[in-house]
C-alpha cells in the first residue's frame, strides 16, 4: 500500500493525505486539506510505503483563487511578524518569534516561537489581538523545529535532513557518538539547531555487532591463547586484539557466537544494546 505525502507550508513537517483524489495531482502541485490549523494549503511531495503521523483530508486540488489567498496571507503574515516582534520587546519576554502563518480559512493566526522557559504572553497576546482581529494562537517549538521551519545548511555542508526528508525526529545521544569510534568531542557533531546530528542514527546498524561483543579491554580465551580486546571496527570487519604483548588485527566473525545474525536483527528494532555507555558516562569523557 502507498501513502500521498505533503509538506505544510509553515512548519515543514511531512503529513499523509486522506480522503478522495481528483485525476490529474502530481509532485509538487498544490492542494487544499483540512487539518486541525483549518483549510490550508500543502505541497505535494509524492507516495510512500511509510504512513505519517500526520494526516489531513484532502478537499481539492487548489485554484487560482486559493494560491491568491495564499500569498494574500503569507504578506499579512510577515506584517504581523513584524509587528509582533516589537510587541515582544516591549512587553520584555524572554521568546524568539520564527515565524507567523495563517490559513486559507483566515480562522486563525498562528505565532511559533521558541524559549528557554515557560512565557506569559497574555499581554502580548492582547495587544496583538487588537491588530490582527483574529483568533490568535501562540505555538512553542523547539530548536529543531525551528531549524526545519527556518531552513539552513548542516555541517556537511549540505541541506539538513530535517528539511529535506526527515519526517521524524529521532534521539540521538552521546552514546551513538562513542559507538561509532568518532571522537568525543560534542562541537564535531552538531547541527545548525545545537543538538547532535540526525544522521548519527544512519549508522546504527552497521555498528550493531559491536553489541554482542565483550567491552573494550575483555581478555578472552581463543583458539588456547588469552587475547585482550583492543578496538572493534564493524565497517573494515576487523578486531585488534592483544596476544602475548604483541598486536594483532583478526575478522571480526572470529569472535561472534554462532547465530549471531538473529542477534543483530533482534537488536536493530531494540534499544537493548547493554554494551553502549550511558550518556552521563559518555559526557564525562567529552573534550572541551
Amino acid at each position: 500500500m502507498h501513502y500521498i505525502k505533503a509538506k505544510f507550508l509553515d512548519t515543514g513537517q511531512v503529513l499523509q493525505v486522506e480522503g478522495i483524489w481528483e485525476n490529474g495531482i502530481n509532485r509538487d502541485d498544490f492542494i487544499v486539506v483540512s487539518s486541525e490549523k483549518g483549510e490550508e494549503i500543502v505541497k505535494v511531495i509524492g507516495l510512500s510505503k511509510e504512513p505519517s503521523q500526520s494526516r489531513a483530508t484532502f478537499l481539492r486540488k487548489a485554484r487560482e483563487e486559493d494560491i491568491r489567498k495564499m500569498e494574500e496571507n503569507r504578506k499579512k503574515a510577515e506584517n504581523f511578524y513584524n509587528t509582533c516582534k516589537e510587541k515582544i520587546m516591549k512587553h520584555k519576554l524572554s521568546m524568539k518569534l520564527i515565524k507567523t502563518y495563517i490559513p486559507i480559512d483566515d480562522a486563525k493566526v498562528f505565532f511559533y516561537y521558541t524559549a528557554e522557559d515557560r512565557v506569559d504572553f497574555r499581554g502580548l497576546v492582547k495587544d496583538m489581538a487588537r491588530v490582527v482581529r483574529k483568533r490568535i494562537e501562540m505555538r512553542q517549538i523547539g530548536v529543531r523545529d525551528a531549524i526545519k521551519m527556518m531552513g539552513w545548511l548542516g555541517t556537511c555542508g549540505d541541506v539538513p535532513c530535517c528539511i529535506r526528508f526527515a519526517e521524524d525526529f529521532e534521539s540521538i545521544s552521546l552514546k551513538d557518538v562513542e559507538n561509532q569510534n568518532l571522537p568525543l568531542s560534542s562541537a564535531k557533531f552538531t547541527g545548525p539547531c545545537g543538538r547532535l546530528i540526525c544522521c548519527l542514527a544512519y549508522e546504527r546498524n552497521n555498528y550493531l555487532v559491536k553489541s554482542i561483543l565483550p567491552e573494550i579491554g575483555t581478555e578472552l580465551c581463543f583458539d588456547g591463547k588469552i587475547l585482550k580486546l583492543l578496538y572493534v571496527d564493524p565497517l573494515m570487519n576487523k578486531v585488534l586484539v592483544e596476544v602475548d604483548g604483541e598486536k594483532e588485527e583478526m575478522n571480526i566473525e572470529l569472535l561472534l557466537p554462532f547465530g549471531y545474525e538473529k542477534a543483530l536483527k533482534h537488536c536493530s528494532t531494540r534499544s537493548c544494546c547493554k554494551h553502549l555507555l550511558k550518556e552521563d558516562e559518555v559526557a564525562s569523557q567529552i573534550q572541551d
